[in-house]
């Protein structure tokens, strides 16, 4: 199955001030087109990137007055597939539940929401066609790409079952740098859905209450998931979070081979990476 990330959604508390927050990270938004945009239209949205591509903002509505929709408090991430069909019929398959929406207009997508078993929240979108584009959430033309989704998972090897047996993704190897931090990869603990040979795409993880200790950090990226965000200037960016007084992890090149780490939160609490090809 080919698949690439379209975007990640991040829930926010204020859509304004968490705008202006991204901005300080990534740039202005940016976004040409609405390709997408109409897959998300339940909610008040900001989007970064290109024709959908990219990063999303959003802002919850209470549980209460919303009825047949599906709701995210985490960061989740939408993924472009060229087969949904094989998905659903795994699914359907096994008794998994799920919620699949297809209007029939010809401009519209299939797209199907459903809960892997560490109860992450992941977004498929069938568009075949994308893959014959050379825009995707990595590269936008822009100066910032989607690296990685990092999602925490209780059960490792039960999340990987299910993104490579019912979903149609393939496992790859963690390839660590030889100056590797103080954690562990063995697959039962960490474990990747690569879309490159540099660890781009999604990074599976048990917690680790002791991460951040051992390797120095302020943050434990190990804990809640997270986006991770390539950028062309890091040192740019560590000089305005530093003006603006905002405290981050700088983790250098210790999990990847040739990407210089940091992390953060957002204004919202939300655990972000931000990396550089070094």
């Amino acid at each position: 199955m080919q698949w690439t990330i379209l975007n990640v959604s991040i829930p926010v508390n204020d859509l304004k001030k968490s705008k202006e927050f991204y901005e300080m990270i990534l740039g202005p938004p940016k976004n040409e087109g609405n390709l997408y945009q109409s897959l998300f239209e339940n909610e008040e949205n900001v989007f970064f990137g290109k024709q959908g591509f990219g990063l999303r903002l959003f802002k919850p509505k209470p549980d209460l007055v919303v009825s047949n929709y599906i709701q995210s408090r985490r960061s989740y991430i939408s993924i472009l597939v060229d087969n949904i069909n094989s998905i659903k019929g795994n699914l359907d398959r096994e008794n998994i539940h799920y919620i699949f929406n297809n209007s029939g207009n010809q401009n519209s997508f299939k797209s199907l929401l459903v809960q892997e078993p560490s109860l992450n929240l992941v977004q498929f979108i069938e568009n075949p066609n994308s893959f014959n584009d050379n825009i995707n959430g990595w590269e936008m033309g822009l100066e910032w790409g989607i690296h990685h989704m990092n999602l925490e998972s209780l059960d490792v090897r039960k999340s990987m079952n299910f993104f490579c047996n019912l979903i149609g993704m393939t496992e790859g190897k963690w390839v660590a740098p030889v100056n590797k931090g103080d954690f562990s990869i063995d697959p039962t603990e960490l474990a990747i859905l690569p879309l490159s040979d540099n660890n781009r795409g999604l990074h599976v993880i048990k917690p680790d209450d002791g991460f951040g200790w051992r390797n120095n950090f302020a943050h434990n990226p190990s804990i809640g998931g997270h986006p991770a965000f390539t950028v062309k200037d890091l040192s740019a960016l560590k000089n305005r979070l530093d003006k603006e007084k905002i405290l981050y992890s700088d983790a250098k090149v210790y999990a990847m081979p040739g990407f210089h780490q940091i992390y953060l939160y957002d204004i919202n609490a939300n655990m972000l990476e931000i990396n550089q090809a070094v």
